[in-house]
């Protein structure tokens, strides 16, 4: 009876696999004619003439919603750095999302500042508050800010939550974390301006990089964090 109840969820997981795999291929078909699509070379010229429609709305949209994204910090930055990139060039698209999350950062940095350390201590931010506890301390402060917005992986925008309950000032967390990332921000509105010129192999060569970095950085972070905390 043991043996039976140890292989039953195996079993289960082994089944939800296979489903999510068969979800998975039924989605790609769906989406093969809209990358086919995209494939051609037509479709910058398409793009190019959508964006050039939209005028001054589409480049207050996206801002609007790299803004939200650097608020709502569990929403994903990539994407909204992807589409920045396809609809305004790599460095438009980089100055874009820069200005979104100058303006945004500086929000949440004073609303956070004003409520205090009090206010979160009972939120689910309070498990990063913790982990995060070395930045209290002034010293090296503005080092460590810099690498941590520099390294890939990073949660970035949980950080502006955290550098707002240390004793960094509003301006120089601006300038060290706007900054500090440049080097992600530039990889993905690349990508996304190469995609929208037709460059597709440009374009996964900067995605299996940007991978390959991410998921080091995401290896260092976690090493890092263990190594100040243990301190």
């Amino acid at each position: 009876m043991s043996e039976k109840k140890q292989q039953g969820p195996g079993k289960g997981r082994l089944a939800l696999l296979g489903l999510g795999a068969v979800l998975l291929l039924v989605l790609c078909a769906a989406c093969l004619p809209l990358i086919r699509w995209m494939m051609q070379p037509e479709f910058g010229g398409w793009l190019r003439g959508q964006v050039e429609a939209l005028g001054v709305w589409g480049v207050l949209a996206l801002l609007g919603v790299q803004l939200l994204q650097v608020v709502v910090a569990i929403i994903p930055g990539e994407p909204v750095e992807l589409v920045a990139g396809a609809m305004y060039g790599a460095w438009g698209g980089l100055a874009l999302c820069l200005l979104g999350c100058l303006l945004g950062s500086a929000g949440v940095f004073l609303a956070v500042r004003k409520k205090g350390r009090a206010a979160f201590e009972r939120t689910s931010l309070a498990a990063q508050l913790r982990q995060y506890r070395f930045l209290q301390e002034e010293s090296r402060l503005e080092g460590l800010v810099f690498l941590l917005y520099f390294i890939p992986g990073t949660p970035k925008d949980i950080l502006v939550y955290v550098c707002a309950l240390s004793p960094l000032p509003l301006g120089r967390f601006l300038v060290l974390s706007t900054l500090a990332r440049i080097p992600s921000v530039v990889t993905s509105t690349w990508a996304g301006a190469s995609f929208a010129g037709n460059q597709l192999w440009l374009t996964l060569a900067i995605f299996a990089c940007t991978g390959l970095l991410g998921l080091g950085g995401i290896w260092f972070h976690k090493r890092f964090l263990a190594g100040k905390n243990q301190e």
